[in-house]
């Protein structure tokens, strides 16, 4: 049985705790892995604060969300053949995007700015209107016309939850209903075919912005070979934002640009998914299918190829959603409101980079198990087993949580550098088309 130690940076109060080797070694029970890792690391509300978590939300979440993604990465070091590559911390992720952009949440606004809580007639709603054309389908949503935030509210405050979230559903909005569900069993589901050895293996990421590319970033690190497919019409969104962040999640991998409404660019795109070892994507469940893509094709045409598949609500829900309402829709609003009698989002798209972390640890303990998988993923799901057990004394964790927090003043933790530089918009189509 392989056996990791870890020894993580402490901070001055050296207040430790267990909580992030253990989900570790529950991921990697989940996924029928023998590895074990042994580490007393910060206690979760000094890891909650020094990610950077605390100073973009401004209230301490009282679950172990940010150990639990330092074990995520612990799990993903334990199983990786250089480790050494990886971040030191998987609780880092979770805030480098706020920091870098120097962001902070503003009451229910969330830290992008795009997303927003709000109360409907029966109870809560996140609405991120991210997409320049979301503004657009607003009438259609609410069946009257509503051209400002304020105008929203007083139309939503009129109607029943899922109402709003059934029809922002059918139109293509994210719609989260504020709620707390329960722990799933599970964080992953799979479908095997026929395995087979890889050591190089050919990532081919058709995902965009956070979550998918965070996971092929890590994976890269690791060894894997990355290809980034992205639309010459609509690029990963995130080339437009901040680039010192682009260039964490993107730097070192090539880059193809197809268009995938062109015959011959499609057809171009089949020979490279039939070419790659590890495909992952994050489109809506019906996308690829209309565009000819199966993923079970794929996978049963090439012995050991893995398919990962990452979702908001999985792939019987054709529904849309990103990191900051799916935080919402995963339970983290209602926490702080049974914390604080103050429903807010915590951090900035949490959901992203928690669910890119689980999302490489799972495509490399396929690898390391010869693949032939097709891996799913919903990150609602994914955040709320994260998330843990919640205490039945909200109020109580939250206020001695804070009070340790406060009485820690080691730095937060150190920020990464990209790894190498982006390439250009398509700049490999010649040596991979």
């Amino acid at each position: 049985m392989k056996q990791a130690n870890f020894c993580a940076a402490s901070s001055e109060t050296a207040l430790r705790s267990s909580h992030a080797a253990d989900y570790a070694n529950q991921l990697l029970q989940d996924l029928g892995t023998e590895a074990q890792v042994t580490a007393q690391t910060d206690h979760p509300a000094i890891a909650y604060r020094r990610s950077g978590l605390l100073q973009t939300t401004g209230l301490m979440l009282p679950v172990p969300l940010a150990s639990h993604a330092d074990g995520a990465l612990m799990a993903l070091k334990a199983i990786s053949s250089n480790p050494e590559n990886l971040p030191d911390f998987g609780s880092v992720l979770l805030g480098e995007r706020a920091r870098l952009r120097e962001t902070i949440r503003k009451g229910r606004l969330c830290a992008g700015g795009y997303g927003r809580l709000m109360d409907s007639a029966d109870g809560r709603i996140a609405l991120n209107l991210v997409r320049e054309d979301d503004w657009d389908l607003i009438p259609a949503w609410l069946e009257d016309y509503a051209d400002d935030w304020e105008g929203i509210e007083q139309l939503v405050a009129q109607k029943d939850t899922t109402y709003l979230a059934d029809r922002a559903a059918e139109i293509g909005l994210a719609v989260a209903k504020d709620e707390l569900p329960s722990k799933p069993d599970t964080w992953f589901s799979m479908t095997r075919f026929n395995s087979a050895t890889r050591k190089t293996p050919l990532i081919v990421d058709l995902s965009g912005l956070w979550a998918g590319p965070l996971a092929s970033s890590l994976l890269a690190m690791t060894g894997a070979k990355v290809v980034k497919v992205e639309s010459p019409t609509r690029p990963d969104g995130m080339r437009a934002g901040h680039k010192g962040f682009y260039d964490l999640l993107n730097a070192g991998k090539d880059c193809v640009a197809l268009n995938f409404r062109d015959a011959e660019d499609l057809a171009r795109l089949k020979t490279l998914l039939h070419k790659a070892d590890i495909v992952i994507e994050a489109s809506r469940p019906r996308a690829l299918r209309q565009l000819g893509i199966a993923a079970e094709d794929f996978v049963a045409a090439k012995a050991g190829k893995i398919w990962a598949r990452l979702t908001a609500y999985g792939q019987s829900e054709n529904r849309i959603g990103f990191g900051d309402d799916i935080g919402i829709s995963a339970g983290l609003g209602t926490v702080m409101d049974m914390a604080y009698d103050e429903p807010c989002f915590v951090g900035d798209a949490i959901a992203d980079p928690i669910n890119g972390l689980h999302l490489a640890l799972a495509i490399q303990a396929s690898l390391n198990q010869g693949g032939g998988v097709i891996i799913d993923l919903t990150m609602r799901d994914v955040l709320r087993y994260a998330m843990g057990d919640v205490p039945s004394d909200m109020k109580s964790m939250a206020q001695e949580w804070q009070s340790i927090a406060q009485q820690d003043k080691a730095p937060l933790y150190a920020l990464r550098t990209p790894n190498g530089t982006v390439k250009a918009l398509g700049a490999d189509n010649a040596v991979w088309l």
